[in-house]
């Protein structure tokens, strides 16, 4: 690969709208089942809030996989830490070098812009869970949604899908799908709401 791409803005952009969904949740939607079968609504936000951390990590040329996938929050002030631990984790990533630079990703060694396009791509499905779980509009911008699909198809592949990994098979998105729910049904994920 010559070019490495600038997914920064991306990132933020994906944040941003995860934020909104985030300040929405309502105290009584916590215990809601999710799409991530592991996580009701509370779980998932436990899991959401660890990932500017995450961001943070690798930018810093940590491991992120030594940080915990969940951690405690309190559902008054959730959206606001998530959001200031975002724009910490974007400034973190100011040095353009670090887009070239090798680090440690949750999945191994990869470039940096590769390693954002894959936070830009989990932001996203997690956001998507978030707001069909908790009766939100799950279609983020079509145009951030589209550079999330380019970075899935290229770096997921069947060795990261089923059992024991983060994404399932693929699955049919249901009929006049919008594109975030084909990215999330390209992920795996599919939802029958109760």
């Amino acid at each position: 690969m010559d070019q490495v791409p600038d997914l920064r803005p991306d990132l933020a952009a994906a944040q941003s709208w995860v934020a909104g969904l985030i300040a929405a949740v309502r105290p009584d939607q916590l215990g809601r089942p999710t799409p991530c079968r592991e996580y009701d609504v509370r779980g998932l936000l436990e899991h959401v809030s660890t990932l500017p951390g995450k961001v943070t990590a690798v930018a810093e040329g940590n491991d992120p996989r030594a940080l915990p996938s969940q951690a405690p929050i309190d559902p008054v002030t959730v959206a606001e830490n998530y959001r200031t631990a975002a724009r910490s984790a974007g400034d973190d990533w100011a040095d353009d070098a670090l887009l070239t630079t090798t680090l440690t990703a949750p999945w191994g060694p990869a470039p940096g812009g590769l390693v954002v396009g894959g936070f830009v791509m989990e932001t996203i499905a997690h956001g998507w869970d978030l707001a069909v779980a908790t009766g939100q509009d799950p279609e983020a911008d079509p145009g951030l949604v589209a550079t999330a699909r380019v970075v899935a198809e290229q770096a997921l592949t069947d060795a990261h899908r089923g059992p024991g990994m983060p994404f399932g098979p693929r699955v049919d998105p249901p009929a006049g799908a919008g594109p975030t729910t084909q990215l999330a049904a390209f992920l795996g994920r599919s939802w029958s709401p109760a």
